[in-house]
């Protein structure tokens, strides 16, 4: 007995010394940390010290045991708590807790084993009874106990009793026992959404490996190294960086897991401060790397260094990324939901990025300049009066530019405009105001000195010009009273209209086709990179994936910086990158279901 008595009481010291520096006594939940873990310690040491080792009351090891099983779980909550209050804890007082945690849990499971029946008669030499409980068909078909006495009621009840206890026993250890092995080993994840098809549908589960990304004790910075190298192409899950990640976060994202996994994922109460469930963690491709500046245009991923200064394609990307779902094989595209965007709609967005990147400012300069003479022999008389820049700028505002309204509502716009006294000097600043001063902003044959930021500006003056094609069609149309249900339905004006939803329709793609330099660059033009164990992620399915490209919230952004008179748009765009401590892990093997068919991009890659 003497062997076991060494570990009960290296259990028990570890115990109350894991108690004791849970003292607290700031009024929050931190003060139940002592609470918890001594009220527990209290009874471990009553009867795994006083009542087995002093007394020799063998009958009270079945408890002593239970005790046992428990108290990495109760003394892990205890840390939780401890950690959960407003004041936080220092790196040394969490390692010193972590470690006095990992002596309780190891003797612990030593002394489990100590106390099964047969390693215990071979240490001391004393039997312990085994507690089973009553076999049912004994009972039921004999009338009989196991000790031979005839069943009773209360022997049926007794039954039922300790089966309900021992499954509700087995069910607890087994959520605990999982969130353990979650926490430092692997972890089960549902795919949520189809941001990562054709790689992964909705619904797949896959594996993701822990313990060789750095795994760490919750709410703490103690664990363990990382030693997973991550490199571009791996896909991986991350904690969501879009929301606030502190103390109570943590908490609340803890407590989810063991609600959820009691509840038998019935019930998960992580939810946002709007009461919608959190989009953490999320699962993507490593698309950026530490070192790399980066931008998208044309759904073309691009990418420069220090060493490499021009930005040049990362061509990996175009084997992950994917826009057209519909070029996909059809064993592949019957497990997608989502295929709004048609062969047609892509065509159509083709059309117009081709259109764009074709324009030639200076003609498109002549052209501005045309409509707006134009647009002055249309108008019933000359305003000679002069208006400040602000004041004309003041006419609309940020909403009325919006490229949705102005699409949906052009014509009323135009007559509007018609009949304000300052519409012509406002329509000539509209068209007219970017061009004597873009070609200061033009560097290495760029406007704003890459294709992202150029591509825009000439974005923003296609759209403007098919609008003021419009505005001069129909100011002509209203100086001759011709009656709208007729020009309206005129091959011009269906032609306008039709040029006018197609890079409509370019405009609402723009956030996801395409993206800024990122990082951007500094106050003085030099080159910002991603920082050393950073990286940048996005989904597969470029079209549906709400990645680090972009925020939870819209707002309405210019679509050329260059251009006081910009169009807008709702835009989400808002790069950021992702500390490596943010991973949880590798997405590894998709365990369920079993087989799926396999993307183009890798059968191509297989022949």
């Amino acid at each position: 007995m003497k062997k076991i008595n060494i570990f009960v009481i290296a259990n028990l010291v570890l115990a109350v010394l894991f108690s004791l520096v849970n003292i607290c006594f700031s009024p929050d939940v931190s003060c139940a940390a002592f609470l918890v873990s001594a009220v527990f310690t209290g009874f471990m040491v009553y009867f795994l010290y006083f009542q087995v080792s002093v007394k020799g009351n063998l009958d009270k090891i079945f408890v002593s045991t239970k005790f046992l099983q428990y108290e990495p779980f109760v003394f892990l909550i205890a840390f939780i708590m401890r950690r959960a209050g407003a004041k936080g804890t220092s790196f040394a007082f969490d390692f010193f807790c972590v470690i006095l945690w990992l002596g309780i849990f190891i003797s612990g499971i030593i002394l489990q084993k100590f106390f099964t029946p047969k390693k215990f008669e071979s240490i001391t030499g004393q039997k312990i009874k085994d507690f089973k409980n009553e076999k049912i068909s004994r009972m039921l078909i004999k009338g009989k106990t196991r000790s031979g006495q005839k069943a009773k009621t209360s022997d049926y009840a007794k039954w039922f009793g300790f089966e309900i206890l021992d499954w509700a026993d087995a069910i607890v250890q087994a959520v605990f026992t999982v969130l353990l092995f979650q926490i430092f080993f692997f972890q089960f994840y549902k795919i949520p959404t189809e941001s990562m098809v054709p790689e992964y549908m909705v619904n797949d589960r896959v594996a993701v490996a822990k313990i060789t990304s750095g795994p760490k004790f919750p709410l703490s910075d103690v664990g363990l190294p990382c030693i997973r190298k991550f490199d571009r192409g791996d896909i991986v899950v991350f904690r969501n960086p879009h929301y606030t990640i502190n103390r109570e976060s943590e908490v609340k994202t803890v407590v989810s897991q063991i609600v959820y996994m009691l509840t038998f994922t019935l019930v998960n109460p992580n939810t946002d401060e709007h009461g919608r469930l959190k989009a953490d963690p999320l699962v993507k491709r490593i698309t950026g790397v530490a070192g790399e500046q980066l931008m998208m245009q044309d759904g073309i991923l691009y990418r420069r260094t220090e060493a490499l200064k021009e930005f040049t394609p990362v061509k990996e990307d175009q084997d992950w990324a994917v826009y057209n779902l519909h070029t996909e094989n059809e064993a592949v595209k019957k497990y997608i939901k989502d295929l709004s965007i048609t062969d047609e709609i892509y065509e159509r967005l083709l059309e117009a990025e081709t259109k764009r990147n074709a324009l030639d400012i200076k003609e498109a300069e002549k052209t501005c300049r045309e409509l707006v003479k134009e647009f002055e022999r249309y108008l019933p008389s000359v305003n000679s009066e002069k208006y400040s820049q602000d004041e004309l700028l003041s006419l609309f505002t940020s909403r009325d530019l919006e490229a949705e309204k102005m699409y949906v509502f052009y014509s009323d716009f135009a007559q509007h405009l018609i009949s304000l006294k300052q519409g012509r000097l406002w329509f000539n600043s509209f068209m007219t105001d970017w061009i004597d001063s873009y070609e200061s902003f033009v560097k290495d044959g760029y406007v704003g000195g890459n294709l992202y930021d150029d591509s825009s500006f000439k974005l923003n003056l296609l759209y403007k010009i098919a609008l003021g094609k419009a505005v001069v069609y129909i100011a002509k149309n209203m100086r001759d009273s011709v009656p709208s249900d007729i020009w309206m339905n005129s091959k011009e004006f269906l032609k306008n209209h039709e040029e006018l939803k197609l890079l409509f329709h370019c405009i609402c793609f723009q956030d996801l086709r395409n993206m800024p330099v990122f990082p951007a660059n500094g106050d003085n033009g030099e080159p910002q990179y991603i920082p050393e164990n950073c990286f940048f992620m996005m989904g597969d399915n470029r079209f549906h994936s709400l990645d680090m490209r972009h925020t939870e919230q819209e707002f309405l952004a210019k679509l050329t910086r260059f251009d006081n008179y910009s169009i807008n748009y709702v835009s989400c765009m808002k790069p950021m990158y992702v500390p490596k401590k943010m991973i949880l892990g590798a997405a590894g093997i998709r365990f369920w279901p079993i087989g799926r068919p396999v993307r183009n991009s890798k059968m191509n890659k297989n022949k």
